[in-house]
């Protein structure tokens, strides 16, 4: 008997070794249920204001690395919770900030240098985690290296829960709900961003330096895509019920159905899309997957000519500069030189805040009862780069915290179409109407 006691202690000490750490210390009893952190950044700093404004979580603390510069920030804007301090370099203090709380809102970047230790934390010490990244190679470098150790531990990571890439992301996902609904099945997706900036506008460093530093990292996404492939498969190419999407002559083109010219967008839309097929249809392996992965293709609107070149100037420069060392010095030392005054250290004022909108419409066509059907989506948002991003951020928060219990899987790294795909999509779509964020049927043949 004494063997089969020991036997049965020995299972018991396993089985606890094995259990995931959100389980071992439930989120709910915890102190706090979401942490702001690097709070203090210009974005950071957008976040805390919305979810101060919006009151949809009643326990919340901002952290960062500048007591003083959070102690300030948690008077101005009535933080509940107060302030945490944590650096990326600290990996004690990241541990006892992912403890404190149920979830971890990152708001630091550039994430390839200043996000893998938040991430790393937040699965050491049970806290679920979002960002708002547009950094491609970071995003599939974690779900490379932390997928598996994420759905062990029982936690969530979920990248890009921002404009980078909520509007692509769901926006494709809604164009294949509503085709399933009618009994059909979406094949094809263009989806096009256009951007109204009446008193121009000024994007803040952190996003340049991101982006400079990402076309940098070509070659190292190109290893971690290489791996993903051999550890996952390929991802689907999708829908072919219509063929391959029609391709346009010229890089750039004239879209009459918006008035407008087209260029291909080159943010991380398109690579966050594959990423959450990827995730669906080759890790977590749903029986249906391919029947949401309409062709696809994701554009940038211009309005005139002079405005096409300008963009067609720097981005070739930027590209050309970004890909060699001393590029990325001279980008990085002159943003504003290079961008045309596009990008700086102080970001866009509260008027440009205040009066700039983002308009994105998706065209999509598919098949209902053998017949070719087509449908038009619209949907806008106040401020994308930092006004709309944070509301986007914060009610991607708020779906998470109030329904994680519907989440079918135990965790593990994620992108926004991939994570509500897996339990019902339609609670962030229906928080995002109640805010004024809506993809709005404009035409439909359904």
């Amino acid at each position: 008997w004494l063997k089969v006691l020991e036997l049965q202690f020995s299972q018991i000490v396993l089985a606890v070794c094995r259990a995931p750490r959100g389980a071992m210390v439930a989120r709910e009893s915890r102190e706090l249920d979401l942490v702001v952190f690097g709070a203090t950044g210009f974005t950071g700093t957008e976040v805390v204001k919305q979810l101060s404004r919006l009151g949809v979580v009643s326990r919340w603390a901002v952290g960062g690395r500048r007591h003083e510069a959070l102690d300030a920030l948690a008077k101005a804007w009535n933080v509940p919770g107060g302030t945490i301090v944590a650096d990326v370099s600290d990996e004690e203090a990241l541990k006892r900030m992912a403890r404190s709380t149920r979830l971890v809102l990152n708001a630091t970047g550039p994430y390839r240098f200043f996000g893998e230790a938040v991430v790393k934390a937040c699965i050491e010490g049970g806290a679920d985690y979002i960002d708002l990244c547009g950094e491609p190679e970071f995003m599939e470098r974690m779900l490379l290296q932390y997928h598996d150790a994420a759905a062990e531990a029982g936690v969530v990571i979920c990248h890009a829960c921002a404009f980078d890439s909520v509007p692509a992301d769901l926006g494709i996902w809604h164009c294949c709900q509503l085709f399933r609904e009618a009994g059909g099945q979406c094949a094809h997706v263009e989806m096009f961003h256009s951007i109204e900036a009446p008193l121009g506008y000024s994007g803040h460093i952190t996003t340049f330096q991101a982006a400079v530093h990402g076309v940098g990292s070509a070659r190292d996404l190109s290893k971690v895509r290489k791996q993903l492939e051999e550890k996952y498969g390929k991802i689907p190419k999708g829908s072919d019920i219509l063929g391959p999407l029609p391709k346009h002559a010229a890089a750039w083109f004239w879209e009459p159905r918006l008035g407008r010219y087209a260029v291909p967008f080159i943010g991380s839309d398109a690579s966050v899309v594959r990423s959450s097929r990827r995730t669906v249809a080759n890790i977590l392996k749903t029986s249906d997957a391919e029947t949401w992965m309409p062709q696809f293709g994701i554009y940038f609107t211009i309005q005139s000519k002079w405005s096409l070149f300008k963009m067609a100037a720097a981005g070739g420069c930027f590209q050309f500069l970004a890909a060699k060392g001393w590029g990325r010095n001279l980008l990085l030392r002159f943003p504003g030189f290079f961008t045309f005054g596009a990008f700086s250290e102080e970001g866009p004022s509260k008027e440009q805040m205040a009066n700039n909108k983002w308009s994105g419409d998706l065209f999509a066509a598919g098949v209902v009862g053998g017949d070719r059907k087509e449908l038009v989506l619209h949907a806008e948002l106040h401020d994308p780069g930092y006004i709309g991003t944070s509301l986007l951020f914060v009610l991607v928060a708020q779906t998470i915290l109030e329904d994680r219990g519907k989440f079918s899987a135990r965790g593990g790294v994620f992108t926004p179409g991939a994570f509500f795909h897996l339990f019902q999509p339609s609670s962030i779509l229906e928080r995002l109407i109640a805010h004024g964020v809506e993809f709005k049927v404009v035409r439909s043949d359904l």
